[in-house]
């Protein structure tokens, strides 16, 4: 008998959703469906069973977009589509998605199951709107998921019960982020990198900042960025790099596939992410999968003190720990590094053995099986 499942994601799926994607095709004994409005990158996040509300003929799709902009409502159309797959359970992933279908998952009769990444709390959890939703959902829903202890307590505090709050990582495959000896692929210059969207939490203003303390003693790096945003964003990004005058320093390399994230990855020395505390509330929650990422493939962090982070990044142990926005604590840890290629080898090396063991796919994935295993036998005797 199949075991289906749900995924409810939107768009599905946006570029850096590949965490998602590692998820729904390493879950065993479950098959995977997904419920989205629109779809993007098919090519990047190819998937047979997906079910997209922008693809419905009018006027279904002009009352689904009618019923999400004004009511924050998913699901109108699709209960043909769950009586034909009959799922055992859904899985929101974003706390607004698992608000968005609650009342289309609940007159099915199915338990949901709901993962919280960052923003849906740090940001959407500031505002009333949001916080009597999220009461709705917490009511409802059999099980939250955060990806750190940090995000958890965030949760409660927000009034999920913490009986119903389960820790769940984050994984990667680590066959698919194989540690290479590095020998200067960009001239003999140290590469450090960051990969991020253009969003203030990722804190690239306190990333450029230490580039130029770090240029004004040395000139034997390259700082190397993945990422975009806005048109607004991508030229206040722009303006910084000219305005602390490293334009010589840094290249911007825009958004890229995650085969070219991963190339980049790999030719780099040094991952940074300095994670900060935006101004409108907004945090990363638990910790970026991008450090898990380098984590896995053999690199030093020198990230924040911020969400999940540290639980990640072992202070001293796999990476170097500043407070947030602390541009010249952020300096002298890249600094220290570029000096000594032993010490990049032993916290990377350090890292990619956490990596395996705490943060492995596969491992991951046999948990939320026994989670998802745990949700539908307690639904069945209720």
């Amino acid at each position: 008998m199949t075991r289906n499942i749900v995924h409810l994601v939107s768009p599905y799926l946006f570029n850096t959703g590949s965490w998602i994607y590692s998820q729904m095709k390493n879950l065993k004994g479950y098959e995977s469906h997904v419920f989205t409005t629109f779809r993007e990158n098919p090519e990047q996040y190819p998937h047979e069973s997906v079910v997209a509300a922008w693809e419905f003929p009018e006027p279904k799709k002009f009352v689904s977009r009618f019923m999400l902009r004004f009511f924050d409502r998913q699901g109108v159309f699709y209960r043909p589509h769950h009586d034909r797959l009959k799922p055992l359970l859904y899985q929101a992933h974003m706390g607004f998605e698992g608000v968005r279908w609650l009342e289309f998952v609940k007159g099915t009769k199915t338990p949901l199951v709901t993962t919280f990444y960052g923003q849906d709390v740090s940001k959407l959890g500031r505002l009333e709107y949001w916080q009597k939703k999220y009461l709705k959902l917490f009511e409802y829903g059999s099980l939250f998921l955060a990806e750190g202890s940090n995000l958890k307590n965030e949760l409660v505090k927000l009034g999920c019960p913490e009986e119903k709050v389960a820790v769940q990582h984050l994984g990667v495959d680590p066959a698919k982020y194989r540690v290479k000896k590095r020998e200067g692929a960009h001239g003999g210059k140290t590469i450090i990198l960051q990969a991020a969207s253009y969003k203030p939490k990722k804190g690239y203003q306190t990333a450029i900042a230490a580039i130029k303390d770090l240029a004004e003693t040395r000139n034997d790096f390259e700082f190397r960025v993945i990422g975009s945003g806005s048109a607004e964003e991508v030229a206040e990004m722009e303006s910084w790099v000219t305005e602390y005058g490293v334009g010589d320093k840094v290249v911007l390399l825009g958004a890229l596939k995650h085969d070219q994230y991963r190339a980049e990855l790999a030719a780099a020395d040094i991952f940074f992410h300095p994670s900060q505390l935006a101004p409108d509330g907004d945090t990363e929650g638990g910790a970026p999968v991008g450090i898990t990422e380098a984590c896995a493939m053999g690199l030093p962090v020198v990230a924040t003190l911020h969400a999940d982070i540290p639980e990640v990044v072992l202070d001293g142990k796999t990476g170097l720990l500043a407070p947030e926005k602390d541009h010249k604590a952020l300096a002298s840890h890249l600094s220290k590094l570029i000096d000594n290629p032993a010490l990049r080898d032993e916290l990377g090396a350090a890292g990619r053995r956490r990596i395996e063991t705490e943060y492995n796919i596969f491992i991951q994935m046999e948990k939320l099986a026994r989670l998802y295993d745990d949700v539908i036998k307690k639904w069945q005797t209720k």
